[in-house]
């Protein structure tokens, strides 16, 4: 990544300088039409790929900091014996129940808070969206 900033910051310099040589008749304007092109692409595939690897290290840094403050909210409770309102408000997000069947047991889901996406909207959920967002 840190070739690719210093790759943008050349073009950064380069692309001016294209305009200064076709002024002063230093290249073909063919010549420079080419270059501009090349250069904006180059400049262009760079900015998104540095744009996109640098939204990657930021959510991996949230995603870092989230469990942290997890595992701190988490500390407070090591020997608790009874699960607590408190507790409950603190660590999980939401919980879901799979529907009713008299063949086989409900399936509990429970998604923590920092850990797993929250709602989008809160009176209404769409269970099978969040899981596919998971």
């Amino acid at each position: 990544m840190r070739e690719d900033k210093f790759r943008l910051s050349e073009l950064e310099t380069l692309i001016p300088s294209i305009y200064e040589d076709k002024v002063l008749g230093k290249i073909p304007e063919d010549v420079c039409v080419n270059l501009l092109e090349k250069y904006r692409t180059e400049q262009r595939e760079l900015s998104e790929k540095v744009e996109s690897f640098e939204a990657k290290i930021n959510s991996a840094k949230q995603d870092e900091n989230d469990v942290d403050e997890f595992i701190k909210r988490l500390k407070k409770y090591t020997n608790v014996q009874e699960l607590t309102r408190e507790m409950c408000l603190e660590l999980i997000e939401y919980i879901t129940v799979d529907e009713y069947a008299a063949d086989r047991p409900r399936d509990i889901h429970i998604y923590y808070k920092l850990l797993d996406k929250p709602l989008s909207d809160k009176r209404r959920l769409d269970v099978k969206k969040n899981e596919e967002t998971a």
